[in-house]
């Protein structure tokens, strides 16, 4: 399991590197790992805003990035009608690569 930097350098590398291929306009950590407070079976939690929904780019992501960080990410994509504890969660916890 990666430290909350180490997944902060790694997402800010994907972003350079495949932004322009998946249209990501931003990208970040919450949850767990986010907050310090993870543990060795933790997964990642990561939200990500596209330039345009599509189900295809959102599973090819989360395939790279679990290669990429060694461990399961749940990925949620930032959107219009996000569930509200979601969104606050996002707030609260998100730290942006």
């Amino acid at each position: 399991m990666k430290t909350k930097d180490e997944c902060i350098a790694t997402l800010r590398q994907f972003k350079n590197d495949c932004a322009s291929k998946y249209g990501i306009r931003s990208i970040g950590i919450f949850g767990s790992v986010a907050r310090g407070e993870n543990r060795p079976d933790s997964d990642v939690d990561v939200f990500v805003e596209l330039e345009e929904p599509d189900p295809f780019v959102m599973f090819d992501i989360r395939e790279t990035l679990q290669s990429l960080l060694g461990c399961k990410v749940d990925l949620v994509r930032l959107r219009e009608g996000l569930r509200d504890l979601l969104l606050k969660r996002i707030e609260q916890d998100g730290v942006y690569a």
